[in-house]
């Protein structure tokens, strides 16, 4: 008496679950593939060669593409930031910020956005070292440029959704 119970309730839940799975699958979900769609890049004058090559190198590799395609990528008014946080009676900073900032105008057929993306980032500044503080400068930015340019393949695959 009491297994047919609990047997039922198990069906019961079995068959709730199941029906709630199903009815989430609306439409299949359709990856978006880089490698098939060319996009023509345009930089603003004080973007970094850097920032250019990533860009180039993830966006622009099948450049043979003999399509016609209105699939456009513009960034412009790159700025780089640094803020060093004073605190106590030290005479130099105890942690530096970077922050760096992108505007990104991004066209595929008739869809456009126009964002601004920044990342930033902050990091213990206090090195007996002046060398080693310039190196994690280099470092972190060259990190930072690398967060950018993830943050724009993001926005490139949300245009398409």
């Amino acid at each position: 008496n009491i297994m047919i119970v609990i047997k039922i309730k198990y069906f019961l839940v079995l068959l709730a679950l199941v029906l709630v799975v199903s009815s989430c699958n609306t439409s299949q979900f359709q990856k978006l593939d880089l490698n098939n769609s060319y996009y023509q890049l345009t930089f603003g004058k004080n973007v970094p060669l850097k920032l250019k090559q990533q860009a180039k190198s993830v966006f622009a590799k099948n450049q043979q593409s003999t399509s016609i395609q209105n699939n456009n990528i513009e960034i412009n008014n790159y700025l780089f930031k640094k803020y060093d946080v004073y605190a106590g009676n030290a005479l130099r900073a105890l942690e530096t910020e970077i922050s760096i900032s992108i505007d990104i105008k991004v066209k595929k057929n008739d869809k456009f956005i126009s964002k601004t993306i920044v990342s930033t980032k902050r990091f213990n500044s206090i090195e007996l070292n002046p060398l080693a503080e310039k190196e994690m400068l280099k470092f972190v930015k060259e990190q930072l440029i690398n967060d950018l340019i993830d943050k724009l393949i993001i926005e490139v695959k949300l245009i398409d959704l």
